[in-house]
């Protein structure tokens, strides 16, 4: 028998591993996750060509901290932030996230012909930045797959370098945010499951276990996801509360952007679970087409969650299909996605189901993951009281 990999219990922050198990067939990456993935893949290649990731988080950094002089009061040199942009971050961005380019250019554009307030501008190209991140970390934790693959570690663990390096500079500092935000310490410290879940994987790469790389790839990615679909559910309420309370209006919108920026990180995975509900929320956060009023924090949390709950379900019959198979380490893969996703629902499950509800989910959750990596077909009778629970959410 293979070394298994021993990492935090599921709803223990590193979110989430409940002893990532290894078997002897390799596996590759959920099927959802790797069409999404081999897509980026060559738009990453192809746009990071002209720069290195050293220069663009340099750049990306340079940039947050002008753009962040407007908290203090302090004028933004625009020219400066366009031209560093357009110099080393545009091909970038412009090959692995056309959306996020339009956006970061139309906010550039319009501060150019004064046409967009520079704090709605701000927010947009920051954000617009940040979700462009998300999306070329997907494509390199792909390289870093492919690698350990085809036997190649030192490959993967150079690739998963890069990921941390995009985790120090973008992703940490933001999960540390949400994490204040809502009171998140320790086990349940996204950015505390972040750092696991890299940790995770080079423990992985280092074992040449192809399972293990892909389970943690789960944790490490959705933690991510977890952060930006927290960040964009909680600027709803902002704007919510904020317009109870008689905030100025440009303020809302500026709030709405910053909900529109993170959402383009997730639109493409949340689409796969509901698209009709990633577009209304799309309109929503977009405040050319609603006013900040009109902004409803339960439709908004009703809109994740129905699309989550989607997604959730999915990889729940992929999972028991994989067993049904015998591909252990792809049905792993499968639950600790489908797991992630209930760990970054539990604020919506609490307030929508009850805190006792919520609790159980969780303790069935983590002996689904327990059954499925045993390969017990069993598995399929936990999983559907999980899924019968979220169903108020669908």
């Amino acid at each position: 028998m293979k070394k298994r990999l021993k990492v935090a219990s599921i709803f223990m922050v590193a979110g989430i591993l409940a002893a990532c198990g290894s078997n002897e067939t390799d596996t590759t990456a959920p099927k959802k996750e790797k069409t999404e993935q081999s897509t980026e893949t060559k738009s990453a290649d192809a746009g990071i060509a002209a720069t290195t990731l050293t220069d663009e988080l340099t750049i990306f950094s340079s940039i947050k901290t002008e753009l962040d002089k407007a908290k203090e009061g302090q004028a933004i040199d625009w020219k400066m932030v366009t031209t560093s942009y357009e110099s080393k971050l545009k091909g970038g961005v412009e090959t692995t996230a056309p959306e996020i380019e339009q956006v970061i250019q139309s906010a550039l554009a319009g501060v150019e012909a004064k046409d967009l307030d520079e704090n709605i501008a701000r927010q947009l190209v920051d954000k617009g930045l940040q979700s462009y991140f998300y999306k070329l970390q997907k494509a390199t934790q792909a390289k870093a797959e492919e690698a350990l693959v085809a036997g190649k570690p030192e490959a993967a663990t150079e690739a998963l370098k890069d990921v941390e390096a995009m985790a120090k500079t973008v992703f940490i500092p933001t999960a540390e945010k949400r994490d204040a935000s809502y009171g998140f310490k320790n086990e349940d410290a996204i950015a505390q499951a972040i750092t696991s879940g890299l940790a995770a994987q080079q423990e992985a790469i280092d074992a040449k276990e192809i399972g293990d790389f892909n389970v943690a790839k789960q944790v490490t990615d959705k933690s991510i996801y977890r952060s930006f679909y927290l960040a964009a559910l909680g600027y709803a309420q902002k704007i919510e509360d904020g317009v109870k309370a008689g905030t100025d209006e440009k303020e809302l919108q500026m709030e709405q952007a910053e909900g529109y920026g993170f959402l383009l990180a997730i639109e493409e995975s949340l689409a796969g679970g509901d698209e009709e509900a990633v577009k209304t929320l799309k309109e929503r956060y977009d405040f050319s087409k609603t006013k900040p009023a009109d902004v409803s924090y339960k439709e908004i949390e009703g809109l994740f969650a129905k699309a989550l709950t989607e997604k959730v379900d999915g990889y729940h019959e992929e999972a028991q299909e994989a067993i049904e198979k015998k591909d252990v380490d792809t049905a792993r893969a499968e639950a600790m996605e489908a797991n992630m996703f209930v760990v970054a629902m539990k604020p919506t499950l609490e307030n929508r189901l009850g805190k006792d509800k919520a609790a159980q989910v969780a303790k069935d959750a983590n002996e689904w993951f327990a059954l499925v990596e045993k390969g017990d077909v069993k598995a399929e009778t936990t999983g559907e009281r999980i899924t019968d629970a979220l169903e108020p959410l669908n």
